[in-house]
């Protein structure tokens, strides 16, 4: 399987660099990244929605098309050969997947699967727990950040598919 995070962490690289030098980029890409980010963590819990390996293409297209354009006006082309290089070798990069080992969670019961799921202004803390609430899920903060939604397997994978239909725009 395509190593999307190796990929998503090249073009996030590269938008650091570009801002250090000074460019803006522009709120839509920051969006598309950190989109790309999340959808990439909810395929890791619904794997069996293709939309899911969809999304995450065309995020980190408009991404790299934008990006690669922007660096490559501003860096030259012998800089931008060599993210280019990096890039490829990121795509090269098979993704592994560990084997899922079911790590103890303080206050969620063993026979439960739960999900983590960080606040963002895009999808903020109220979103998440209307979402989980409508799932029948029961839900716990973890810190400012984070949120951990438990409770039936297939009411995680509707919660986790009930997030992304909020977030497809």
């Amino acid at each position: 399987m395509v190593n999307y995070e190796a990929i998503w962490q090249v073009l996030a690289d590269l938008v650091t660099e570009l801002r250090k030098v000074g460019e803006v980029v522009p709120s839509q890409v920051m969006r598309d990244l950190r989109s790309a980010k999340t959808t990439m963590q909810i395929f890791k819990v619904d794997r069996d929605n293709p939309d899911h390996l969809v999304r995450i293409e065309e995020l980190m297209g408009n991404i790299e098309s934008y990006i690669m354009s922007k660096a490559q006006k501003r860096f030259g082309p012998e800089t931008i050969n060599e993210w280019a290089e990096r890039l490829e070798k990121a795509r090269g990069q098979v993704h592994e997947e560990t084997p899922s080992s079911r790590r103890f969670v303080p206050g969620v019961p063993r026979d439960k699967d739960w999900v983590r799921i960080k606040t963002t202004d895009d999808i903020p803390l109220k979103e998440i727990v209307q979402a989980a609430e409508g799932e029948g899920l029961l839900y716990k903060t973890c810190g400012n950040e984070y949120v951990i939604v438990y409770g039936e397997k297939d009411r995680i994978k509707n919660f986790v598919k009930r997030l992304m239909d909020l977030h497809k725009n």
